[in-house]
């Protein structure tokens, strides 16, 4: 669905760089090459999470009951942020299957992909953040529990 913000940013676009379609092309193949190194290194921060606690997760549980609920909760979460980044951003489409003869329409149909790639990668770290949270509870709980000594 086309919106007239879209079609705005065509027109700005398309008056950046002088209605030369191969550089308001590169302009959004730009804008998704950001949305892919971002989902990249929300990833690399969800395998660190998911190593840890291959380590220290038993540690964490064994602490109570919260701990227990935490972590799992925490490793779940942070997993299905990583299965939102991969099926929403990194999932592949090429640009040039996009392209028709209208200029216009082509660069309308890349900023709908681009928006919804953005939503996925919103959605993405959201939950990255709300299990990567209840991992952080479980382990300070841990730390709480631990007997001088």
């Amino acid at each position: 669905m086309t919106t007239a913000a879209q079609r705005d940013e065509v027109s700005r676009i398309l008056t950046l760089t002088k209605d030369d379609p191969k550089e308001a092309y590169g302009v959004v193949e730009r804008q998704l090459s950001v949305l892919v190194l971002r989902t990249q290194v929300m990833l690399s921060l969800s395998g660190i999470v998911i190593t840890v606690t291959g380590f220290s997760g038993r540690a964490i549980a064994q602490t109570n009951d919260l701990a227990r609920v935490l972590v799992s909760a925490g490793i779940l979460i942070v997993l299905a942020a990583a299965a939102t980044g991969i099926g929403g951003v990194l999932r592949l489409r090429w640009l040039t299957q996009e392209l028709t003869d209208d200029t216009r329409e082509t660069l309308t149909r890349m900023l709908e992909i681009r928006d919804t790639k953005s939503r996925f990668l919103s959605a993405a770290l959201l939950l990255f953040l709300v299990g990567f949270s209840c991992y952080c509870v479980a382990i300070s709980q841990m730390l709480i529990h631990v007997t001088p000594g």
